[in-house]
């Protein structure tokens, strides 16, 4: 890397995109108040169905920047009622309000083991990672996909964006700068309709899944957790 980033910068950034993964890819306990993340500046409700939150954060290796981690739902939890349903991590964002330069965004992709493919909503892998760049007045905003390799204790398939911003054509420099990262675990997509059909396709598989048992064993019962009790048949 370049003179531009201190090394003490790009140690505490590595550090803080090492412990994202973790969390995102390796379903590793969430804390906001890892010094990893930096100084955890407020949390707040934010989800529209309730029982999510926002996590914000500051660095102190990098003052001018917004740092966020969100935290819905789990999708893969069925239940009507959101708010109490548990909550997990799904979204990171960190964007430069000054952007970086003097970022290998080959180093960047070793670091987080990116594939050299990303994958649509269809769920099929597309060759190559270089987006190119936005149309005006984003013209030098320069966006790069990524799925990540599942590594050694990979638990969800996670999606990773790099945004770069190429010299303008007066730049005497011609350095690219980092200006925004975004890592998002990769759940189904579900309205409250679709979930609500999961549901009931779950509901319809227990009969199949815990058989037909007898209700005189005292055995407890999978769903509820209670005891069964004898049941007096009338001849």
């Amino acid at each position: 890397m370049s003179d531009d980033i201190a090394p003490s910068q790009e140690q505490a950034l590595l550090r803080l995109l090492d412990k994202v993964m973790e969390v995102m890819r390796d379903d590793r306990p969430f804390n906001p108040d890892d010094p990893a993340f930096g100084t955890l500046a407020s949390s707040e409700f934010h989800m529209p169905e309730g029982g999510g939150k926002q996590y914000v954060f500051t660095n102190r290796a990098f003052p001018e920047v917004r740092m966020n981690l969100s935290t819905p739902p789990d999708p893969l939890d069925y239940s009507d009622d959101r708010l109490k349903v548990r909550v997990v991590p799904v979204s990171f964002e960190l964007w430069f309000h000054n952007a970086l330069t003097g970022i290998s965004r080959r180093l960047l992709e070793q670091r987080l083991d990116l594939a050299s493919y990303w994958v649509d909503k269809k769920g099929v892998r597309e060759k190559g990672n270089d987006m190119g760049v936005g149309p005006p007045p984003d013209n030098l905003l320069h966006s790069y996909w990524y799925r990540a390799n599942d590594g050694e204790n990979g638990r969800f398939p996670v999606d990773v964006e790099f945004f770069f911003l190429d010299p303008a054509p007066n730049d005497p420099s011609g350095k690219v700068r980092l200006d925004r990262i975004t890592i998002h675990r990769v759940y189904p997509y579900l309205t409250p309709a679709m979930r609500k059909n999961k549901r009931e396709e779950q509901n319809q598989k227990k009969p199949q899944t815990y058989g037909y048992m007898e209700l005189c064993t005292g055995a407890t019962c999978p769903e509820s957790g209670t005891v069964w009790k004898s049941i007096a048949l009338k001849g």
